[in-house]
């Protein structure tokens, strides 16, 4: 779900620069920084942009910086320190980079099965651009979830975040199935496994 769904992954230099120009050109100071660490992201290689993105020292570049790492740390797995970095960047920077760090924490809290705290992120980006499909979506998966588990049964565990019938995942799938249009009244495919016809 990281990578499909997170489509916000790096700040405004995403795709200015390959890792070849950053070789060739040596861009010098903050600027060639940030191109390095975007393109070495792009490329996968999320050691190498985290730490080039270290060497950024500006502090009006520090929201982005921010940003950036927080994607580079979501990547790796570092959930809790990509959590913190998206809280600051979505205090700083512009709007927009405000309204990415929401959406994006909001993900990862989603993933997280954190359903509460991830609809709060998903309002607060909705907050900044009320026009936001992707937003508005995971505020409605977030919500969804989130009453799942406050109707569930007290002795009954709360069904896991990933779960293939039921869970969240299920929940995006069908939702974006409704939002394309490609569902059609009367098409079947396979029964979920586990699913009963009463």
């Amino acid at each position: 779900m990281r990578m499909a769904a997170n489509r916000r992954l790096t700040s405004f230099l995403f795709g200015f620069a390959s890792l070849a120009l950053v070789s060739a050109c040596g861009l010098p100071g903050n600027f060639g920084a940030m191109v390095e660490g975007n393109a070495r992201f792009r490329h996968g290689a999320y050691e190498a942009a985290a730490a080039a993105y270290l060497n950024v020292h500006d502090p009006s570049w520090r929201a982005a910086v921010d940003y950036d790492l927080a994607n580079t740390w979501a990547m790796l797995g570092e959930d809790k320190a990509a959590e913190s970095l998206y809280a600051v960047a979505a205090k700083g920077g512009g709007p927009s980079l405000r309204r990415d760090a929401w959406y994006n924490l909001g993900l990862l809290r989603l993933e997280g099965g954190r359903w509460e705290e991830s609809w709060a992120a998903f309002r607060e980006a909705l907050r900044l651009d009320p026009r936001d499909a992707e937003a508005r979506r995971g505020l409605e998966i977030a919500w969804r979830a989130w009453k799942k588990q406050a109707s569930a049964a007290p002795t009954r565990p709360a069904p896991a975040a990933g779960a293939s019938f039921g869970g969240v995942s299920e929940d995006i799938r069908l939702l974006r199935r409704l939002e394309t249009g490609s569902w059609r009244p009367g098409s079947s495919s396979a029964p979920a496994s586990g699913a009963r016809d009463w």
